[in-house]
C-alpha cells in the first residue's frame, strides 16, 4: 500500500501548523478517491478537522462545528485507516471540543498532528537474503 500523495501533502501542512493548506491538498484529490468510500470518508473528516483547526487558529467563528463535523465523519472508521493513526487525532479533537475555549492557546503551543503508521517494505529475496 503506498500513500496518496495528496495525503502526505496534506498532513506535511496540517503537521506544520498549515491547516487551511492542508485541506486544500485533500479537496484538490476528492474526484481522486470517490470510488473508495473509506478513502473518499477519510478525505472529508481531515477536511473538516483541517478547516476547524484554521479556524480556530485564525480566530474565525466555525472552529467548533467543523472540528464536530469531522470527528463525525471519520467516527465509523478504523483506528489505523490508510496509514493514518486515526484514533490518536479523534482523541485529540474529541478533547478539543471538551474545551473550546482553550483550544486557540492550545494549537500554539501544543498542535495537533496527523501520524502515520510506518509502511512495511518487504524486500525482495535476493541470494538467498531478505
Amino acid at each position: 500500500m503506498a500513500y496518496h500523495p495528496a495525503l502526505l501533502r496534506s498532513i506535511k501542512d496540517f503537521n506544520s501548523g498549515r491547516y487551511f493548506e492542508a485541506h486544500e491538498h485533500l479537496e484538490d484529490a476528492l474526484d481522486d478517491v470517490e470510488a473508495d468510500d473509506t478513502t473518499w470518508q477519510l478525505f472529508i473528516g481531515l477536511i473538516r478537522i483541517a478547516v476547524g483547526y484554521h479556524k480556530y487558529a485564525s480566530s474565525y467563528p466555525g472552529g467548533e462545528r467543523m472540528l464536530g463535523m469531522g470527528l463525525e465523519a471519520v467516527a465509523a472508521l478504523p483506528e489505523v485507516c490508510n496509514g493514518v493513526q486515526l484514533e490518536v487525532l479523534r482523541q485529540r479533537v474529541r478533547e478539543d471540543l471538551v474545551h473550546t475555549t482553550c483550544v486557540p492557546q492550545r494549537i500554539q503551543h501544543e498542535p495537533p498532528r496527523i501520524m502515520l503508521r510506518p509502511l512495511s517494505h518487504r524486500r525482495k529475496r535476493m541470494g538467498g537474503e531478505e
